[in-house]
């Protein structure tokens, strides 16, 4: 794992750079395609299915690790064709993979995976469920052993972690992962893309529990940091203080960050620090870059 140090208006942090990740097009959808991999190929699977919106970062990297294991995929997309099709970026890569696309509504993605299992399954294949978002053990397990890495990478654990959060699965892998490796006491602040924040605290809540129990943890649910502040109105909307920080870090520090996932991220850390300036002076902050940079190309 990269670690940069970064100084950027007037703050000195370091930064977690899984938008270089180098597998499945990058970022934080990609790590979590390495324990899919994993148990997939111990599974003897050959067909997966998953599900997300036109510019899933999760389907584009799923779709990748399909083509490249020359495994079927199905992706069940909430969002429209028209928009799909015309649209560049995680849609055009989805495409390129010559992965199966349907286009469903959302209340209707559960009954379009299950019937994508069992048409596989009628083919004679092995069908392999993902939740969106990669919300499930795999996808939880992938951050905490990342967390493993960061400590590989720093000589002493941040008072403060930031990133964006949206299923809530890498901020719950982190968060176990934390305790896993040790450094219990850093604080995990999840700036929220889209959900709102008693939502997002209780998904979070839940899936961690459960990823406690599965990596033999004890986790403590009042230590969630989830915070709706910065959402700009919604998923995949911004303001126009979103967007002047992230044109300003690509200038000046020849970073790219989107508007959906790590540019508002960025954006949320720096609203945060400066709301809370006493109680964050002085505090090892380190900023998770979990990537999203397909959804500047769309």
């Amino acid at each position: 794992m990269r670690v940069d140090d970064i100084c950027f208006r007037g703050l000195s942090f370091k930064m977690a750079r899984d938008d270089l990740f180098a597998e499945a097009g990058g970022g934080n959808k990609a790590r979590k395609t390495r324990e899919y991999k994993a148990d997939i190929l111990a599974k003897g699977a050959n067909a997966i299915v998953t599900t997300g919106g036109v510019q899933s970062n999760h389907c584009r990297a799923v779709a990748l690790m399909c083509a490249k294991r020359g495994w079927k995929c199905r992706l069940v997309y909430h969002g429209s064709a028209e928009r799909f099709y015309a649209e560049k970026g995680n849609a055009l890569i989805a495409r390129m993979c010559g992965a199966q696309t349907v286009f469903v509504k959302e209340d209707m993605i559960s009954s379009a995976m299950d019937s994508a299992m069992l048409d596989f399954s009628k083919d004679g294949l092995a069908p392999y469920y993902i939740r969106g978002g990669g919300h499930d053990i795999c996808g939880g397990v992938a951050y905490v052993k990342a967390i493993g890495e960061l400590k590989e990478n720093l000589a002493e654990a941040p008072d403060y972690i930031f990133h964006a959060s949206g299923t809530g699965s890498t901020q719950a892998g982190i968060l176990v992962g934390l305790e896993r490796f040790g450094w219990a006491n850093t604080k995990v602040v999840g700036i929220s893309v889209a959900r709102n924040a008693q939502r997002g605290a209780s998904v979070i809540s839940e899936f961690s529990a459960s990823l406690a129990k599965y990596c033999g943890v004890r986790f403590d649910s009042s230590k969630i940091i989830f915070t709706d502040k910065y959402v700009c109105g919604g998923y995949e909307k911004y303001s126009p203080e979103l967007k002047e920080i992230a044109m300003d870090a690509a200038e000046k520090l020849g970073i790219l960050f989107d508007t959906t996932y790590s540019g508002k991220a960025l954006f949320g850390m720096y609203n945060y620090i400066a709301e809370n300036r006493e109680l964050m002076r002085g505090k090892k902050i380190l900023f998770w870059h979990t990537g999203g940079i397909m959804n500047l190309m769309a």
